[in-house]
């Protein structure tokens, strides 16, 4: 595992579409996470969001009952530079500014290399303080091939 990088963000803001969900759910047959990026696509989310700032999509988690053992809620949306619209059936959320630590994925299949660098942060914060208040997943110019791509794990620490 490659030591994460640490770094400042400034507050942002985000809308998309989400779930709520926890780490038990999601390892079983119940697991909400797929579906939501399957409607992702299928309803071309992306294109619904107002007010986008980037092309980059986010895979937030934030509401966290407690620590990765809870429940959490699940978004995925775009960066945008205002809530001024909201559109029906989607979540917005302002993310604090914060000093995170960065996980880099390595170069592969999306399904692969998410969950292995999830792993590797679940080991790593067995010693560091993680705050659980927003993490997220960024996916842009890196994961436009799914099975070549790279992420971005922001995990916000306290």
């Amino acid at each position: 595992m490659n030591e994460p990088k640490i770094v400042k963000k400034e507050a942002f803001q985000a809308i998309g579409i989400s779930v709520t969900t926890n780490n038990e759910m999601e390892t079983s047959a119940e697991g909400q996470i797929p579906h939501l990026w399957n409607q992702y696509y299928q309803d071309q989310v992306m294109n619904q969001i107002p007010n986008k700032n980037a092309q980059t999509t986010l895979a937030l988690y934030s509401d966290y009952e407690s620590d990765e053992t809870g429940t959490y809620t699940y978004t995925i949306g775009m960066p945008v530079f205002s809530l001024d619209i909201i559109p029906k059936n989607m979540k917005s959320l302002t993310i604090p500014a914060q000093t995170y630590a960065v996980f880099t994925t390595r170069k592969g299949p999306i399904s692969e290399i998410v969950y292995e660098t999830w792993q590797d942060i679940w080991n790593w914060s067995k010693e560091n303080k993680r705050a659980f208040t927003i993490d997220f997943e960024l996916y842009d110019e890196r994961a436009i091939d799914p099975n070549h791509a790279q992420v971005d794990i922001y995990i916000a620490l306290a």
